[in-house]
C-alpha cells in the first residue's frame, strides 16, 4: 500500500516552478553596486532525499536546513517518477523564466549585496525553432548568454533580499518569496514563501554557478492553493481508468490502473466514484506527508527549496 500510495501522489504533484520575491519588510542592508542581470538557465526540484537537503536552507534557526516538500519530491523521484523532467522542459521552451537581479560591489567580499527574483517575458530570440516540436536540440536558445526580456505583467518589483557576500557567497534574507508552481499543466499558482531566505555561489559578471531559494508554504496556501491544484490533476486520472462511474464501488475501473489507485486512497468515505478537494485535504497520506515542519513568526508552515543556476541576460533595469 505504501507503494500505492507514493505513486499516486507522484500523479498528481509534476510540478513546474518559476520564482519572484521581495524582502517583506525585514530590516536588511541596504544593496550597494552594480547591477548584474541573469536568467535561470535550469531550475532544479530535489531528486533524492540528499538533493533536498542541499536545496535546504535553515528557516527557523536550528542549524539545519529545512526542505520538507523537497523529501517528498526526492522520494518520489527516487522511485522513478521524473519530476524533474517537466521542469527542464518549462526552462527549454521558455514557460519558466526566471530572472536574477544581483547588486553587489564585489563578488568576494561584501557587507551589503541583493538579490531580487522577477518574472520574465518576451524572450528573444525566441526559445524553440521549432515551437511545435520542442526538443532539447531545438530550444533553449534564450539562455546562451545574449537573451533578452521583458518583465512580466504581476511580477514584483519590491526590494530584494539582502545580506552579506563572504568568501565568494552570498546569503540573504529572512523575507518573501512568491514561487509560482504549474501541477501537471501550465497554469501557474503562485505560493507566497515565508521566512524565506537565499544562498548564492561562483558568482560572476556572466552567470551564478547555483542560487538556492529557500521558503516556507503556510497552511492556506496548502489548503486553498496546493491541495485543489492536486485535485484538478485527479479527476482526469478517474475518467481514463474508470468507465463506470455511477456504478460503485467498482466504478468500472481497470485492475490495477491509477484511477483505481487513486479511487481506493481517496474515495474512502463515500465511495461515489469522485474524489472531493475535502477527501484529499482529510486524507492521513496527505496530511502525514505534508504536515508543516518548521515555524515562522509563530506560524506553522511547510518548507521548501529549490536550486537554479543563471546565464548573463539582459532585462529593463529595476529600482
Amino acid at each position: 500500500m505504501a507503494s500505492l500510495r507514493s505513486f499516486l501522489l507522484a500523479a498528481a504533484l509534476p510540478m513546474t516552478l518559476v520564482a519572484c520575491g521581495d524582502d517583506g519588510g525585514t530590516s536588511q542592508p541596504t544593496p550597494e553596486g552594480t547591477h548584474y542581470q541573469f536568467v535561470s538557465s535550469e531550475a532544479f526540484v530535489p531528486t533524492t532525499n540528499t538533493q533536498a537537503r542541499e536545496y535546504g536552507l535553515d528557516l527557523d534557526g536550528n542549524k539545519q536546513p529545512d526542505n520538507q516538500l523537497g523529501m517528498v519530491l526526492g522520494t518520489l523521484s527516487s522511485m522513478g517518477f521524473d519530476v524533474q523532467g517537466t521542469i527542464d522542459s518549462a526552462v527549454s521552451e521558455g514557460s519558466i523564466i526566471l530572472l536574477v537581479d544581483f547588486q553587489t560591489e564585489d563578488f568576494t567580499n561584501t557587507t551589503a549585496a541583493g538579490l531580487k527574483v522577477l518574472l520574465g517575458d518576451t524572450p528573444m530570440p525566441q526559445p524553440c525553432t521549432d515551437p511545435a516540436n520542442p526538443t532539447p536540440a531545438t530550444c533553449g536558445k534564450h539562455l546562451d548568454g545574449n537573451g533578452m526580456f521583458t518583465i512580466a505583467p504581476g511580477s514584483p518589483n519590491n526590494a530584494a533580499v539582502s545580506g552579506k557576500i563572504v568568501n565568494g557567497t552570498f546569503n540573504g534574507g529572512p523575507g518573501k518569496i512568491s514561487l509560482q508552481i504549474a501541477l501537471g499543466g501550465t497554469d501557474a499558482i503562485q505560493l507566497d514563501l515565508i521566512g524565506a531566505r537565499a544562498k548564492a555561489s561562483g558568482i560572476t559578471e556572466n552567470g551564478i554557478a547555483s542560487v538556492i531559494l529557500g521558503g516556507a508554504l503556510t497552511e492556506n496556501d496548502l489548503n486553498t492553493k496546493v491541495i485543489p491544484a492536486i485535485h484538478a490533476q485527479i479527476a482526469p486520472l478517474i475518467a481514463e481508468d474508470c468507465t463506470m462511474l455511477t456504478a460503485p464501488p467498482g466504478c468500472g475501473c481497470m485492475a490495477g490502473s491509477t484511477g483505481e489507485t487513486v479511487l481506493n486512497l481517496f474515495d474512502a468515505g463515500t465511495k461515489d466514484c469522485m474524489v472531493t478537494v475535502d477527501e484529499i485535504k482529510n486524507n492521513s497520506l496527505i496530511q502525514s506527508l505534508l504536515a508543516p515542519d518548521v515555524e515562522v513568526d509563530g506560524t506553522p508552515a511547510l518548507s521548501l527549496g529549490i536550486k537554479v543556476v543563471t546565464k548573463k541576460a539582459t532585462f529593463p533595469a529595476q529600482d
